[in-house]
């Protein structure tokens, strides 16, 4: 196999995902690379309270029943979750950031919300 030329930098491809305080689920670009979320117009959100965990299938349907739409930005994607996090009363203290990987069975993103771990601010980024 022939050696490939690695030119990115700068930036981490990990695919992660943030939960703020304020209801936004924000993709990293890592994400939005691995996951090609650009191709995607609107997720669909699941919970699973027995494990805590959530499932995003990612569409393009506009009319599928609990579409939310997904907001593509210069680095990552968003999409709001504030109605979703209060109604299966899920608590976000501080804004988390989670490693997010593909359910091989069903094909949903899924988030592991007893694996996040705070977000560091940019003071903190800084020290």
């Amino acid at each position: 196999m022939a050696f490939i030329k690695f030119t990115e930098s700068g930036r981490s491809f990990s695919p992660r995902a943030t939960i703020s305080t304020y209801g936004t689920l924000s993709f990293s670009d890592g994400a939005r690379w691995r996951f090609s979320l650009d191709t995607y117009a609107y997720a669909i959100l699941y919970y699973d309270p027995d494990t805590r965990r959530i499932g995003i299938e990612l569409t393009n349907e506009r009319d599928a029943k609990g579409t939310r739409k997904l907001r593509h930005r210069k680095t990552g994607s968003d999409m709001a979750v504030k109605p979703f996090l209060d109604y299966f009363s899920i608590h976000i203290e501080t804004t988390t950031l989670y490693d997010i990987a593909r359910d091989r069975k069903s094909g949903m993103l899924v988030i592991d919300l007893k694996t996040g771990r705070p977000r560091r601010t940019k003071k903190e980024h800084g020290k």
